[in-house]
């Protein structure tokens, strides 16, 4: 259970830096998406820093609580593709072609197809609503 209270808590902390980030940068004549690049960035950078300095065969080892803490909760809240780049790049380095290819075009092909059908279904949706109030109602 303290493992799940860790992410959680790391995790609203993750989610709370997100916010600020876009908060700060929203007024600031940029490109519309400079927030989430520098974001995914950032936290690319960060993962991958605490996990190969915190790594459990290297000289600091903070402990898994900490791990999971900062590398699953804060870094999981501040932005899921940090994860998926140290995914990718772990495969990268250990000459796992495959695994780097499906990681990549796996995420991307069926994420876009996730986001298709999630418009898709939220087109329907008040549709299927109003359907059913008006079943509901005879």
């Amino acid at each position: 259970m303290r493992k799940y209270s860790l992410v959680a808590i790391g995790g609203g902390l993750g989610s709370v830096l997100r916010f600020g980030i876009t908060q700060w940068l929203a007024p600031l004549p940029v490109w519309p998406f400079a927030a989430v690049l520098l974001i995914n960035i950032s936290g690319c950078f960060l993962i991958s820093f605490l996990n190969f300095l915190s790594d459990p065969s290297g000289e600091i080892y903070l402990g898994s609580n900490s791990r999971v803490f900062l590398l699953v909760g804060i870094c999981g809240g501040y932005t899921t593709f940090s994860t998926f780049s140290l995914i990718s790049f772990n495969a990268a380095r250990h000459g796992a072609c495959l695994e780097l290819c499906l990681n990549i075009g796996l995420s991307h092909l069926l994420c876009l197809l996730a986001v298709w059908l999630g418009a898709m279904a939220a087109a329907s949706f008040p549709r299927l609503v109003l359907r059913l109030i008006r079943w509901l109602r005879t």
